[in-house]
């Protein structure tokens, strides 16, 4: 401090200024990498509830002390398998558990449909859950703004994952395609639509 105060005015301001912009990008950077994310939107496959090329903030905190729950909006890792059984993104174009071998470097936003333990199906377009003692039941579903879901056999969801599927059930690549998504796969929850500022809202 004593060398500081010795140097020249102009000096020891433009260390100042040097000295507090880093240690705003610090806490910028930390920020991002252990409390909130931005990511862009790349697919339409949640319209109308997020749009390709909208910008989200994850919360990556919530996830550290909470299990995801049914409704929420997940960003993730998708997972990797073997080769020959992925896409050109790397994620699995199979639900088999047995041919998986990672995450995808790619990322993925999706909602939070099947819990672990549950039994997940579609019927007559709706999507329906059983708990274990419980009857089952079919979920309301606003999002999809009245669209079927299809292809979405009966299945258990196995401990520590989750069933995943796109708002727009009709083009949505999801659990239905590359099967269940791993607990250790997601990133955080998308809380806020930042940008656009015309659609900037909470989600």
């Amino acid at each position: 401090m004593g060398r500081l105060s010795s140097l020249p005015g102009p000096v020891r301001t433009v260390l100042d200024t040097v000295v507090t912009l880093a240690i705003a990008v610090a806490i910028a950077w930390l920020g991002q990498a252990f409390v909130v994310k931005p990511y862009r939107v790349p697919s339409p496959s949640m319209v109308p509830t997020l749009e390709p090329g909208d910008r989200v903030l994850a919360d990556r905190v919530s996830l550290d002390f909470s299990s995801p729950s049914r409704g929420e909006i997940i960003v993730f890792h998708p997972p990797h398998c073997k080769a020959g059984h992925n896409d050109p993104s790397g994620v699995c174009t199979s639900p088999q558990l047995g041919l998986r071998d990672g995450l995808a470097g790619t990322t993925f936003v999706k909602r939070v449909i099947g819990l672990p333990g549950e039994t997940v199906w579609a019927r007559d377009g709706h999507v329906w859950v059983k708990d274990k003692g419980k009857k089952p039941v079919r979920l309301n579903e606003p999002y999809t703004h009245g669209q079927a879901t299809n292809n979405l056999p009966h299945q258990v969801i196995p401990k520590g994952d989750y069933l995943m599927l796109g708002d727009n059930r009709s083009i949505s690549e999801d659990s239905r395609i590359w099967g269940v998504e791993p607990r250790g796969g997601m990133i955080g929850i998308a809380r806020v639509r930042y940008w656009p500022l015309g659609r900037l809202g909470i989600l």
